[in-house]
């Protein structure tokens, strides 16, 4: 049986901005970007863009939030009264920290939002991105066919 594989690696540089043009990341400086198509390791809208593309190939794209890193969900903006939190003096708005989900045990990356002495904590579990519009400016390097010891020896994602 031959062995063929119906998923690619993808080797691209990137450059992601915001509308008023400040640069969030980029691989400019540093290796490209690898990663596999279709295992979401990059936001919807960076791997729709590429795929059309051909090494080689340069190209601009805009994703609205629910192509990038979707929209602000208030449902995960939460409050805990401060006395609660073990070092809540520690904390600063506007730091990220992981906090851990009591039901779950699992650990969540949640922003800092207010700290209030006498009151309560907000944090925010949205991504730090989201409800944001970005833009991409590509370089696709390579494609080339997965190979099965290939699966998870990408890059890690940031796109």
């Amino acid at each position: 049986m031959p062995n063929f594989s119906l998923k690619n690696k993808v080797t691209v540089h990137y450059t992601g901005s915001f509308d008023d043009g400040e640069v969030f990341d980029t691989t400019d400086g540093r290796a490209p970007l690898t990663y596999i198509e279709g295992n979401h390791e990059v936001v919807p809208g960076f791997e729709r863009a590429v795929i059309s593309m051909q090494p080689g190939e340069s190209k601009r794209v805009h994703l609205e939030p629910a192509e990038a890193y979707g929209e602000r969900d208030p449902m995960l903006v939460m409050t805990m009264p401060t006395v609660e939190i073990p070092n809540y003096d520690d904390l600063v708005v506007g730091s990220l920290i992981y906090i851990m989900e009591p039901e779950t045990g699992y650990q969540r990356l949640a922003r800092v939002v207010r700290v209030q002495d006498d009151g309560e904590t907000v944090f925010d579990f949205n991504h730090p991105m989201a409800g944001s519009a970005i833009n991409f400016d590509l370089t696709l390097v390579a494609r080339e066919p997965l190979e099965s010891n290939d699966e998870n020896k990408g890059d890690e994602a940031h796109a």
